[in-house]
C-alpha cells in the first residue's frame, strides 16, 4: 500500500471547541490503474463521548492525476459489548465540491460528523459501511474534562459551506485541475452494506449460538425459564473467507431448564442439554433483490433430559439449516429459518415425530437496535399437535443508558417445552425477563 502524504494540520481549538474530531485508519486498494489512495485516519483509542463523532476522510493521488467523487454521507455500524448494533450517518461537517480533482501527490480531507447516541458506552467497535478495512475499537469517556460542566447535549455540526464552496483550509488541499480522460472514481462502492449484525456476533471463536435468557412467568403456579447457549469454532483456517468444512466446523452447547417455583423446594422440572457439531457459515454470498443474506448451519444434535426409567428422554438428530434474511439487515427487516430434521436414534420416546415433527420454523421481523419479534413454530405428524414459542425483546440500552442485553417477553402454547413433557399440554404460560442475545 502507497504511503500517504499528509498536511500539516493546524492545532486543535481549545477543548470548549463543538467539534472534536474522532478519526479511524482504513486503507482501500481500488481497481483502477496508477496509484491512488482512500483511508480514515486513526482515532486515539479514548474520546469524548459528549461530543460528536467526526471520521476525516482522505482522498490522494500518487502516480497521475485523479478524480474523485465525495459523497455527502458515510455510514458507520457502532456496536458496544452486548449491545445491539446502532447504524450512525455521517454528513459532510461543511458542503464542499461533489467531485475534487488531484494532481500526482496532492491529497484532499473531508471531514464527516453525526451526534452519538446516550446508549452507547463503553468500549465500541466502528465498522465503515463500503470500505474494505478493518474495524476500529474505541473508548468512549462521557465524563467531562477538569474545569468543564457535563454536557447536556453534543451540539449539532454546521453543514454551511465555506465562502469559497470548498473544504476548510485545515482539512483541505489545493485542488488541482481534472484530465478529463481520467474516470470518476466513488469513494464508497456501489451496493455495499455496512456490516451485519449477525457477523458481528459471529466474529469471536467463542459466542452466542441460540439466544440467552432468563424469564417468570406464574399461569398454573410461579415458575421460571432460562436458556444458556454458545457456540465456538474449533479451526481457524488462514483464509477468513474459506468455505472448507474443517475451517467452518463448530461445536455448540445450550442448555434449557423449566423452574417449578411454586412447589416448597423449588425444584427443577426439567433441564435439557443439547450439544451439537456442525457446518456453519455466517454469511454464504447468497444475495440477490429478494434475499439480502443467506447463512448455512448443518450437523449432528444430540439432546437429552439425563434422567433414568420412566422419565428419561434422548433424541439424536442430523440437520441443516438455512437463515434468509430479507430487507436491510441494520434497519426493519424479515429473518427466517428453517430447522431441518431427521432422528437417527429416538428409543425413549419413539414417537416425538407425532408430537414435534421434523422441523422447527423460526420466524422473526425487527431492527438490530429496536423491537424484534421472534417465534419458533413446530407441527407434529398427527392431529394438530405442534407448539408456538413467541418472544419480544427490546434493547435495555433504549431505556437505560449503560445497561446491555435485552428486556423480554416470552409465550408458549402446546405441546413439549421441554423434553419431558413432549407429549403432554401444559397450560399456556406468558413470562418476562432479561436476555444476553436474542
Amino acid at each position: 500500500m502507497p504511503r500517504i502524504a499528509l498536511p500539516r494540520r493546524r492545532r486543535l481549538a481549545p477543548a470548549g471547541r463543538a467539534v472534536a474530531p474522532l478519526c479511524l485508519s482504513l486503507m482501500l486498494a481500488w481497481p483502477l490503474a496508477g496509484h491512488a489512495g482512500v483511508a480514515l485516519l486513526q482515532p486515539p483509542r479514548v474520546i469524548d463521548g459528549n461530543q460528536p463523532l467526526t471520521l476525516t476522510l482522505v482522498v490522494s493521488a500518487d502516480d497521475a492525476t485523479r478524480r474523485y467523487r465525495i459523497p455527502d454521507t458515510l455510514e458507520v455500524t457502532a456496536s458496544g459489548d452486548l449491545q445491539a448494533p446502532v447504524r450512525l450517518v455521517l454528513w459532510r461537517e461543511v458542503s464542499g465540491p461533489a467531485v475534487v480533482n488531484l494532481r500526482r501527490g496532492e491529497h484532499r480531507a473531508i471531514r464527516y460528523t453525526v451526534a452519538l447516541p446516550p446508549a452507547l458506552r463503553g468500549q465500541v467497535r466502528l465498522d465503515a459501511t463500503g470500505i474494505d478495512a478493518a474495524p476500529v475499537l474505541v473508548t468512549l469517556n462521557r465524563q467531562p474534562r477538569p474545569g468543564e460542566p457535563a454536557t447536556a447535549a453534543p451540539p449539532v455540526a454546521s453543514k454551511a459551506p465555506a465562502a469559497n464552496g470548498t473544504e476548510p483550509a485545515t482539512d483541505a488541499a489545493e485542488p488541482a485541475t481534472a484530465t478529463a480522460a481520467v474516470p470518476v472514481s466513488p469513494v464508497t462502492t456501489a451496493g455495499a452494506a455496512a456490516p451485519a449484525p449477525a457477523d458481528l456476533r459471529d466474529s469471536a471463536r467463542l459466542s452466542f449460538h441460540d439466544p440467552m435468557y432468563f424469564m417468570v412467568g406464574a399461569h398454573g403456579g410461579a415458575n421460571a425459564k432460562f436458556q444458556l447457549s454458545f457456540k465456538y469454532r474449533l479451526f481457524q483456517g488462514e483464509d477468513p473467507a474459506s468455505k472448507r468444512l474443517f475451517d467452518n466446523l463448530y461445536v455448540g452447547y445450550t442448555q434449557f431448564s423449566l423452574w417449578d417455583l411454586s412447589e416448597q423446594s423449588k425444584p427443577f422440572r426439567d433441564t435439557n442439554y443439547r450439544p451439537s457439531l456442525f457446518y456453519y457459515l455466517s454469511d454464504t454470498g447468497v444475495r440477490n433483490n429478494v434475499i439480502s443474506r443467506l447463512s448455512l448451519a448443518a450437523g449432528l444434535e444430540h439432546e437429552s433430559n439425563g434422567r433414568s426409567g420412566d422419565e428419561s428422554r434422548s433424541i439424536n438428530t442430523v440437520f441443516v439449516k438455512p437463515t434468509f434474511y430479507f430487507g436491510d439487515q441494520n434497519d426493519w427487516h424479515w429473518r427466517v429459518a428453517p430447522k431441518l430434521y431427521a432422528y437417527v436414534e429416538k428409543g425413549d420416546n419413539p414417537d416425538i415425530a407425532h408430537y414435534r415433527g421434523f422441523m422447527d420454523l423460526g420466524i422473526a421481523y425487527g431492527r438490530p437496535d429496536s423491537w424484534e419479534f421472534s417465534a419458533t413454530l413446530r407441527k407434529g405428524t398427527r392431529k394438530w399437535y405442534g407448539s408456538v414459542d413467541a418472544q419480544l425483546t427490546y434493547p435495555m440500552a433504549r431505556l437505560i443508558p449503560g445497561t446491555a442485553g435485552y428486556l423480554m417477553a416470552g409465550y408458549f402454547v402446546g405441546y413439549g417445552e421441554s423434553l419431558l413433557d413432549y407429549n403432554h399440554k401444559l397450560p399456556w404460560q406468558f413470562r418476562i425477563g432479561y436476555a444476553l442475545s436474542r
